[in-house]
């Protein structure tokens, strides 16, 4: 029996040390790369890509290891299986290596299902290859080949006929439950998140992060995504009549109201990201009262934006919205595909080009939903997460709680080299809505459960800004406070918008007016255009943000949600079925060509999630 199982030990390091090698190889292949990036973040990128390689030997020992439960007595048929599939396996591996050795070099990110594009079109593929050194790459696909499989086949005729006979019971029972195991490396470990780019991703060098990410991993993950198909499910129209409709809506005027004083000193920006802050609980927006009482006194001493709504029901989604100005799309997430994302606009990366020290705070995993790949990208200098933080801190499912991520980012601010912009993602009122403090709203069901999680939150922000306000920094700060995404809960009044329905409050010493209430109709993704205008910044990259205070802007809201749309006008809303194609929740007077705007914006937002 222990011959058996330090076969498949052996089997599984086997292909580690593969995998491991064809970094080696992307290294030498791109050489220059290489001595450009130094030989520590090479080793870093090695070290960093070892979790993603464990984790896709996993998946190769999965087949192996349940085979051996029904090979008690006889193996023959074992040792014959192995073979064929030793080689299969191995072809497509040394295949996708060599293949991304020379694409990489064209496209400039690692081989993904993309590439299944161009088998539609084989004379273009091969015309395309025209310049690529086919015969070294065919020397490099042969030596590895025989290589890989000579070294798996070895392995195998040097144990396999040697194992002994056994139990049948005790064999299946036993490499079951090694099967089983496996999940745990093939996910990454017993993090939160499972195995995704952000586990790999650990430098603001791009190529660093590119080689330590796994080829084969990363290949198999975009198929499951998806990744390759480029045809767009909402298609109601000719794609230049929706881009049309879409193009009208936005005013790329330059006269705006200036709320922001940008005479005395560079403004630095903080952007506190509440988790499921819905406006539902805002009293000051007829919400439920008493849950947010600090929230609702510093809107006195603010700018509070009453009519705003998310763009999605996720985080992953809001993340992107509110930093790259970047709508929803319904039925996936840009944030979880690397190649997409990197091609959006963000705040961090524009402040960062202007001088901007930027950093990211948040008390979790930020590998979550692969949002940690998206910070790296998108320009933030410094990330903290929950490896910042003492193991004593870590007290609740997710992380470190908000008053103790809030107080190190107070602590650290004052560090910093001015001027910053930095964003705050809390997450205590994420369910299961554990939080460290006293019960202020009583009850156990999810909803009291929720507003209280809500309460300590408001509470933790409440005395972040007390003590900011006490700070030299704060006269020439200003501090933005929004929702990644609204919620459900609570469930009245039940109505699709109201869901999405979030608050955002503009503080700080920078703010020309205060006590002031905006109502004017906005989105999440109206942030990014709006905030740049008001500090002098360009924004024309932010295609898809509306600056809330341009004058003559079409003041509209768009939001998706699992096979749904919502599109909404100042005098009212329709919530669409993108399946049966039925408006199933409607609301004041719009114009039946409403119902074709929200499509139009459907349409073109997908199509240019799907070209990216």
């Amino acid at each position: 029996m222990l011959k058996r199982i330090r076969f498949l030990a052996l089997y599984g390091l086997s292909w580690i040390l593969f995998f491991q090698l064809f970094r080696i190889i992307f290294f030498a292949y791109h050489f220059k790369k290489s001595i450009d990036l130094g030989g520590y973040l090479l080793v870093q990128s090695a070290l960093h890509g070892l979790r993603m390689d464990i984790s896709f030997a996993g998946y190769i020992l999965m087949i192996p290891t349940l085979l051996m439960a029904l090979s008690s007595i006889k193996w023959k048929w074992y040792q014959n299986f192995l073979r064929w599939y030793s080689a299969i396996v191995a072809f497509l591996m040394v295949l996708l290596t060599v293949f991304d050795l020379e694409l990489f070099r064209a496209w400039g990110f690692r081989i993904d299902a993309s590439s299944l594009i161009y088998l539609k079109t084989p004379k273009e593929a091969f015309a395309s290859m025209g310049a690529a050194p086919v015969f070294p790459l065919l020397i490099i696909f042969v030596l590895l080949l025989i290589l890989v499989t000579k070294s798996l086949f070895t392995i195998q005729n040097r144990t396999i006929p040697y194992f002994s006979g056994s139990s049948p019971i005790f064999t299946a029972l036993l490499f079951v439950f090694l099967a089983a195991t496996l999940i745990i490396p093939i996910r990454g470990g017993f993090n939160l998140a499972p195995m995704n780019e952000s586990a790999v991703y650990f430098s603001n060098k791009s190529f660093a992060n590119y080689a330590a990410v796994n080829v084969p991993w990363n290949y198999s993950r975009s198929l499951l995504h998806d990744g390759f198909n480029k045809r767009n499910p909402f298609n109601y129209f000719p794609d230049e009549k929706a881009k049309a409709t879409v193009t009208s809506l936005y005013y790329k005027g330059k006269e705006h109201e200036q709320l922001i004083d940008t005479v005395h000193a560079p403004v630095n920006v903080i952007i506190i990201i509440w988790e499921s802050f819905t406006a539902k609980v805002v009293e000051k927006l007829n919400g439920v009262p008493g849950i947010t009482p600090q929230f609702n006194a510093l809107t006195k001493e603010g700018i509070l934006f009453t009519n705003m709504y998310a763009s999605g029901n996720r985080s992953d989604k809001g993340m992107v919205a509110v930093l790259s100005g970047y709508p929803a799309q319904p039925t996936t997430s840009i944030i979880k595909i690397p190649n997409k994302t990197v091609s959006l606009p963000s705040l961090p990366r524009e402040f960062r080009d202007f001088g901007y020290n930027t950093s990211f705070y948040y008390g979790g995993e930020t590998e979550f939903a692969n949002m940690k790949t998206y910070f790296i990208q998108q320009g933030f200098n410094t990330i903290v997460d929950k490896n910042a933080f003492d193991e004593a801190d870590m007290n609740s499912k997710w992380g470190a709680h908000d008053h103790v991520v809030l107080n190190k980012f107070l602590s650290d601010i004052d560090q910093k080299k001015q001027p910053f912009f930095t964003t705050l993602f809390t997450l205590s009122s994420h369910e299961p809505f554990e939080v460290p403090v006293k019960t202020v709203i009583p009850g156990n069901d999810p909803e009291h459960l929720f507003l209280n999680a809500l309460h300590y939150s408001d509470a933790s922000i409440g005395e972040f800004i007390r003590k900011a306000k006490t700070k030299s920094w704060w006269n020439n700060t200003l501090v933005v406070i929004l929702a990644d995404h609204g919620h459900p809960l609570p469930e009245k009044p039940a109505s699709k918008p109201n869901e999405f329905h979030i608050p955002m409050l503009w503080l700080g010493g920078v703010l020309k007016k205060k006590n002031i209430q905006v109502d004017t109709l906005c989105s999440q993704t109206d942030l990014a255009a709006t905030l740049l205008n008001q500090l002098n910044l360009p924004s024309n990259t932010f295609s898809w943000s509306n600056d809330i205070f341009m004058k003559k802007r079409t003041p509209f809201a768009y939001f998706a949600f699992m096979n749904g749309l919502g599109w909404i006008r100042p005098n009212g809303f329709i919530i669409r079925d993108n399946i049966g194609g039925n408006i199933t929740e409607k609301s004041g007077n719009l114009k039946p060509v409403e119902v074709d705007y929200g499509k139009s914006y459907l349409q073109a937002s997908f199509g240019d999630y799907l070209k990216r």
